[in-house]
Parts: C-alpha cells; sequence; structure tokens
C-alpha cells in the first residue's frame, strides 16, 4: 500500500472515530432568562431556557416501536414513519409522532398545568396557534402547523419545541414564547402542510 493510501486510510478511520455517534443529540447553546411572569403550578420561579439540538439522525421507525431520546422532551432525531396530524389534542401523544411533525415544520406547544390552570392555560397556547395562518396549509382542515398536547411527563409546565429547538418554561411568558414561534416555526427539512394521522380516538400504540 502508498504512503498516501496508508495516510488516506487513516484519516477515514480518524474521521469515524471523532464523528458523533448516530441518534445521540447533545443540546448546545442553552440560555435561561426569569421574565417578570407569575410562575404556574406548582412551580415557585419564573424561568425560561432555550436551547438547540442539531439532528443526528431523522430515520424513520416502524410505528409505536420503543424509541430512546437522550432529552424529553425530543427536539430532533428518530421518529416515527407517521406523523401527528396539526390539531389539538386531549390527551397525551407519543413523541415518535410528534419529532416527525416537528420535521415538517410544526411546533408542537406541549404542557403540565394543576386541573385548575389547564383551560386557561390551553385558551392562551391556542391563541398563539389560531393567530399564524400558514399558506401552505389553506387546503387542510387547520390554518397551522401546531399540535397542542399535553404531557404529564415534562419538568416545566411549558414545552414549545420545533425541529433542532427547545423552549422550556416554568411559567407563561407570551412575549419570549411568541418570539421562539416567530423564529422556529416553519423551520424544517420537510416544509409541508400535508395531514397526517390521528390515533386518538383508539389509542395511539394499542
Amino acid at each position: 500500500m502508498s504512503r498516501l493510501a496508508v495516510l488516506t486510510t487513516l484519516a477515514a478511520l480518524l474521521t469515524l472515530a471523532c464523528a458523533p455517534d448516530e441518534g445521540t443529540p447533545v443540546r448546545v447553546d442553552e440560555e435561561t432568562i426569569r421574565p417578570d411572569a407569575p410562575p404556574l403550578a406548582p412551580f415557585t420561579e419564573c424561568t425560561v431556557t432555550t436551547a438547540r439540538e442539531p439532528a443526528t439522525s431523522a430515520a424513520h421507525e416502524t410505528v409505536c416501536a420503543e424509541i430512546d431520546y437522550p432529552f424529553h422532551p425530543p427536539a430532533s432525531g428518530r421518529h416515527y414513519s407517521q406523523w401527528a396530524d396539526f390539531g389539538t389534542y386531549d390527551a397525551p401523544v407519543p413523541w415518535g409522532f410528534l419529532v416527525h411533525s416537528l420535521e415538517h415544520g410544526a411546533i408542537v406547544l406541549a404542557y403540565r398545568c394543576e386541573p385548575d390552570d389547564c383551560d386557561t392555560l390551553v385558551a392562551e397556547l391556542q391563541a398563539i396557534a389560531d393567530a399564524r395562518v400558514d399558506p401552505l396549509c389553506r387546503t387542510g382542515d387547520t390554518p397551522s402547523r401546531f399540535v397542542i398536547v399535553p404531557d404529564p411527563t415534562l419538568d416545566v409546565a411549558i414545552a414549545a419545541v420545533a425541529w433542532e429547538h427547545v423552549y422550556l418554561a416554568t411559567c407563561l411568558d407570551l412575549e419570549s414564547l411568541q418570539a421562539f414561534v416567530d423564529a422556529h416555526y416553519a423551520q424544517a427539512p420537510e416544509d409541508l402542510c400535508a395531514a397526517g394521522v390521528d390515533r386518538s380516538a383508539t389509542g395511539w400504540c394499542e
């Protein structure tokens, strides 16, 4: 083997050794602010954290197969071959469907709330979704690419998630939440508004 061939092979091996493992995203550019907004129960302080989660994979998995996301909620990574239809849900949706919705440019607005606070919180999130009219969605049943969904496993009250970007808040700070939506809506590899699936009537994975 020539000297050049040896050097080329060594360089290729070094590249592989230093490359991140596919399917194991990391979160970077994390920033936390403390807006002047009342915290939502059970939290005692208003904090808003944003971060970026560069995608290392966008592979399709069998619907309802187990996917071990390193972060919750996930903002990128492997996902199911079907995506959740845009709209508002009364019960949790598996994140394998939601991550595929993110890949299509959607914003997922997930929330965890005390029973007495849920109606007001959901109404505020719904108003954000209703205010945006997406020209790509004119032929569908919803005017924009939002998924509003409860998630009792969140560590925060509100999680807004876009492809490769996440917003985590213990309060409803409309200014920062709207800024996140404006910056990341429809900013994904597949910019389309095709209808997805809604398995909520029978159970998403039953």
